[in-house]
């Protein structure tokens, strides 16, 4: 027997790159039977070389409901209609254990001597996909208003900030009006704009900044904002979160106010009472009152503070159930817990 011909370096080199790749590259005849498949394609799929190697068989495999495979089928001989490649284009493959994989495949078009060929590269993007429904997840069903903004313009305005604002995702979404929208009058606006602008200028962010924006239907909303910045390098964005403290903020102005009116109503009763334990004490010294008449006179004025104490706790109770917004300490407090 002959000594078999080495492989020039070329190849070998060639070969080292495909096998150890980290995406998935196959190279396909026209006719989309398999005459490579790498390492990283047995990882991902679970189907090995020799599985694969000579056969179409694997796309069956890999694409098991006809109607999907079908459906990806048209798509692709769609795009090979106006060029001879695609790009990014993203499919869901069936690996050899029966889990889902999200493959983003970019082609292009060689030749091997004389015979035309495709190199398929897939990229595995599922953790990344997973990672990105995931935070969408958060941020949609935050019920705090989130909205990622570049250089001013909306890019991410979640259900939150529909909900608060009043304007729909689709009427934001690219641009920048909608500050203007909750902020009609110029003149807070400016007022608001350059404090942020002082914030930004010392920190890059800024921390429960309080604003009061008009909503779509004209209602006013007290907003807590809290910014940072993401990315890297020269591109970034910022990130902009808004907590509608609107109903604490009344229930606030609320308590100092019940508190106010409270103090003024209990200020007279607290005066009568002082002033008869007064005129007991000098009557007493002078004395020109019977221990009888006394003691009489001083669970008048016990019963009289008994109904103070009563009417507080009342006012209290009162506070506490019609507010819920008022923060848990001051809540209790009231309460007597």
């Amino acid at each position: 027997m002959g000594t078999p011909k080495p492989k020039d370096k070329r190849s070998c080199i060639e070969e080292g790159i495909l096998d150890n790749a980290l995406a998935m590259i196959a190279v396909l005849e026209i006719n989309g039977r398999i005459r490579t498949w790498n390492h990283a394609a047995e990882t991902i799929t679970g189907y090995s070389h020799n599985d694969v190697v000579g056969s179409t068989e694997v796309w069956k495999r890999l694409y098991p409901d006809k109607n999907y495979r079908d459906s990806i089928t048209k798509k692709i001989s769609a795009i090979l209609s106006t060029k001879n490649y695609f790009e990014n284009f993203e499919t869901v493959i069936r690996t050899r254990t029966g889990e889902s994989r999200i493959i983003l495949w970019n082609t292009k078009k060689i030749i091997d001597g004389d015979l035309p060929r495709t190199i398929a590269v897939g990229l595995d993007v599922t953790e990344f996909r997973n990672a990105d429904l995931f935070r969408e997840s958060i941020i949609e069903n935050a019920n705090i208003l989130i909205a990622v903004l570049d250089k001013g313009n909306v890019m991410i305005w979640n259900k939150a900030a529909e909900t608060i604002t009043g304007y729909l995702r689709d009427e934001v979404i690219g641009k920048r009006d909608v500050w203007k929208r909750l902020y009609p009058d110029t003149g807070y606006r400016r007022t608001i704009t350059r404090q942020i602008m002082d914030i930004i200028g010392k920190n890059r962010f800024f921390e429960n900044f309080e604003t009061t924006i008009v909503t779509k239907s004209g209602e006013k909303k007290i907003i807590a904002w809290n910014t940072r910045q993401i990315g890297t390098g020269g591109a970034h964005q910022d990130i902009a979160i808004g907590l509608d403290i609107t109903a604490r903020k009344q229930a606030e102005e609320a308590l100092i106010s019940y508190m106010t009116e409270m103090a003024m109503r209990l200020k007279g009763p607290v005066e009568v009472i002082r002033d008869n334990l007064s005129d007991v004490t000098k009557l007493t010294r002078e004395r020109k009152l019977e221990p009888q008449e006394i003691a009489l006179i001083l669970d008048t004025q016990i019963r009289n503070a008994d109904q103070i104490v009563q009417n507080v706790q009342d006012f209290q109770r009162a506070i506490a159930e019609k507010h819920q917004e008022i923060p848990e300490a001051y809540r209790k407090f009231l309460a007597g817990e």
